[in-house]
Parts: C-alpha cells; sequence; structure tokens
C-alpha cells in the first residue's frame, strides 16, 4: 500500500522522540537519528566500528583541555531541530544541555560513508568547526573545515603520514594512527 501523496505528513519533533522512549515506543538504545522529522535508523555497531570509536575517544580524553568535554556516541542537536548521534564531538562543556555546536565531530564509517557525507551539510550549518570522517574501508579520513551555513568550504582526503591537527591545543594524529591498523 502506497503513502497518499496528498496527505499531510506528521514530521516528528526532538520531543517527540523523548516521549516516545519514555512511553517504551523507542528503546533508550535504540540506534536512530532525527533528522527533518523522520526517524533514520542507523547500522548496528561492529567490531571493527566500536574498536575505533574506542581509540579516538582514549586519544582525545588525554589530549583536550579541561574547558572541553569528549563525548561519545551522544546526542548533538541539529538546526532541524532533530538530532544526530556522531560517534564522537568536543564541545564545550555545557553542564546538563545538549550540544548544538562543537569544535570537532567525528563520523567513523565502515559502511556508512554516503550517509556519513550527507550530514556534512548539516554539521556546518550547526557550525562545526571541523568535521571528520574515518574511513576505515579506503584508510583515510575526509577532513571538513570553514563551516558556512551552505557548507563546508574546504573538503579534503588526508591519507596515512600526514598528521591532522584538531581545532584545539597542539597535539597532532597521523591519520594512520586515527584509522587503525
Amino acid at each position: 500500500m502506497a503513502v497518499p501523496q496528498s496527505a499531510p505528513i506528521h514530521r516528528l519533533s526532538f520531543e517527540d522522540a523523548l516521549a516516545m522512549v519514555d512511553a517504551g515506543i523507542l528503546g533508550e538504545t535504540a540506534r536512530v537519528e532525527l533528522e527533518g522529522g523522520v526517524l533514520v535508523d542507523m547500522a548496528p555497531v561492529g567490531g571493527e566500528h566500536a574498536n575505533r570509536v574506542e581509540w579516538l575517544n582514549r586519544h582525545f580524553v588525554r589530549s583536550v583541555p579541561d574547558h572541553l568535554a569528549v563525548r561519545v556516541q551522544d546526542t548533538f542537536r541539529i538546526p532541524d531541530g532533530g538530532y544526530y548521534e556522531p560517534d564522537l564531538m568536543v564541545v564545550p562543556r555545557l553542564g546538563d544541555a545538549l550540544p548544538y555546536t562543537a569544535l570537532l565531530v567525528v563520523e567513523v564509517a565502515v559502511s556508512s560513508r554516503a550517509r556519513d557525507a550527507e550530514k556534512a551539510a548539516t554539521y556546518a550549518a550547526a557550525g562545526v568547526e571541523v568535521y571528520w570522517i574515518v574511513d576505515r574501508r579506503v584508510r583515510e579520513v575526509v577532513v571538513h573545515r570553514e563551516p558556512s551555513p551552505s557548507g563546508y568550504a574546504s573538503v579534503r582526503n588526508a591519507k596515512a603520514g600526514e598528521r591532522l591537527q584538531p581545532p584545539f591545543g597542539d597535539v597532532t594524529v597521523d591519520v594512520a594512527e586515527i584509522v587503525g591498523g
């Protein structure tokens, strides 16, 4: 049965998604994001993905200044009123508030590179200074910089042997370490 094209569509809000969790409709650990008022399924996390996220978390927790926080697979409010759950983000300490911008957002792509690339415009519109897509298969990091409301002005693919510097501190890291063995 097809969805009627002339019927009005009810788009969900962030508050609707929270209410669905409270009502038991969505599990607290449901792997979904809310974009454009629509719940979007996320791929399950495999060992390869989890290993990279764990490494990134360990690396950044050791190197961020005290006024910043490293959040792993946590809620990031996006400009359309929805949310993403990036693999890692470095944000100012906000107390109990959810972040809506970040210094750095990292998505680890094992099978999700196309989807992660689609998110770039949204992260740029949210003012995320630097967005990395860590591509394990190709062994590169797609580095997005210079955000604007229409996207990132600078996008480049960094390969093993290149060193990347996050937008805080003076610590650099080799792309080979980021993508892992």
